[in-house]
């Protein structure tokens, strides 16, 4: 098994180098083999060139199982975050447009539903350091993002494989380069580049906090949906007819809107005549009610789980994502 997880690594450091995603001996990897112990690149090593012998085997306080092998500087960041997450695998890499795009951007705004479904909204941090030193806000920010960029540093990732954590840093890059490319053409026509503006902060919620999935707070969100225009012509042009489903898996607590005519028609505590079912942990839940996870990019990192046709539910994109900006004004404790 050890072998397999082995030559995982050294294909994925392979992808990583051949899609110019890091360069000479910068970037490090590991996937999480058992609750004690990680597999982990060694310091001083190519990812596109790695053998078997630069890939070893370290506990949880970074300690390698053999005594010759030194561990990539970064091990500290990697078990920290095994430690306070359920990730199976992290990529930390350093790759060019993205650097580039970051250092003089906080923000990235995505031009395609691809990107923005599938990354949500990056967590931008200010990196002062050669290495992660301050590990506590970047593993805070992998707990609603499974993608972190470190500004002047690189970008770190997490998935249930590498495969996963990969995908997520060769879209940011792709987005990056596309970004590029736009503000190029818009500063070219005497336009002003996109997103140099430092964004302002967010005014401070002083709304109401509810109790998550209560019976109070799913009222209300029946209330303002029903009650907002937007929503209503949005699912009326694009004839919105389903049964969407909201589960909280500590309680099991379900409640199943039924969309027509316009409008949320009403809703029951059942999954059974659910065409679509979203279900999840309450951390996660909690923090899209508090606009801290974008509840497409949860889908696609696999923070919450969809069950239902993605293709179908794509359809009605356009009124679910303003159904799911009116969610946000019922934020919880």
């Amino acid at each position: 098994m050890e072998k397999l997880k082995v030559d995982e690594v050294i294909k994925i450091g392979r992808l990583i180098w051949e899609k110019s995603l890091t360069g000479g001996m910068s970037g490090n990897i590991s996937i999480r083999l058992d609750d004690k112990s990680v597999l982990i690149t060694g310091r001083g090593t190519c990812l596109g060139m790695l053998e078997p012998k630069d890939v070893c085997t370290i506990d949880l306080d970074g300690r390698p199982y053999e005594k010759a092998f030194t561990p990539s500087s970064e091990y500290l960041f990697h078990t920290s975050v095994y430690k306070a997450s359920s990730a199976r695998a992290v990529v930390h890499v350093h790759p060019t447009w993205a650097n580039g795009y970051f250092s003089v951007h906080e923000k990235i705004d995505f031009d395609t539903f691809e990107t923005r479904l599938t990354l949500g909204e990056v967590p931008v941090i200010d990196q002062k350091t050669p290495t992660i030193t301050d590990v506590v806000p970047v593993v805070e920010a992998l707990k609603n993002s499974n993608i972190v960029v470190l500004k002047h540093h690189g970008v770190v990732a997490i998935g249930e494989t590498l495969k996963d954590a990969f995908f997520l840093v060769q879209t940011l890059e792709e987005a990056a380069q596309m970004a590029f490319i736009r503000d190029f053409y818009i500063f070219a026509k005497g336009g002003i580049k996109a997103g140099f503006e430092k964004p302002q902060d967010a005014p401070k919620d002083t709304s109401k906090r509810y109790k998550l999935f209560s019976e109070e707070q799913i009222k209300d969100i029946v209330e303002i949906v029903n009650h907002d225009e937007k929503f209503r012509e949005l699912s009326l042009g694009t004839a919105l007819k389903t049964k969407l489903a909201v589960v909280l898996d500590e309680t099991q607590a379900v409640y199943c809107f039924n969309f027509s005519d316009g409008k949320i028609v009403d809703y029951s505590h059942s999954t059974d005549d659910a065409e679509f079912v979203i279900s999840g942990r309450g951390e996660y839940w909690r923090a899209i009610f508090n606009r801290q996870l974008d509840p497409f990019a949860a889908t696609t990192q696999k923070k919450l789980k969809l069950k239902g046709d993605f293709a179908k539910i794509s359809r009605w994109y356009v009124p679910f994502n303003r159904l799911f900006e009116l969610w946000v004004k019922t934020p919880v404790e």
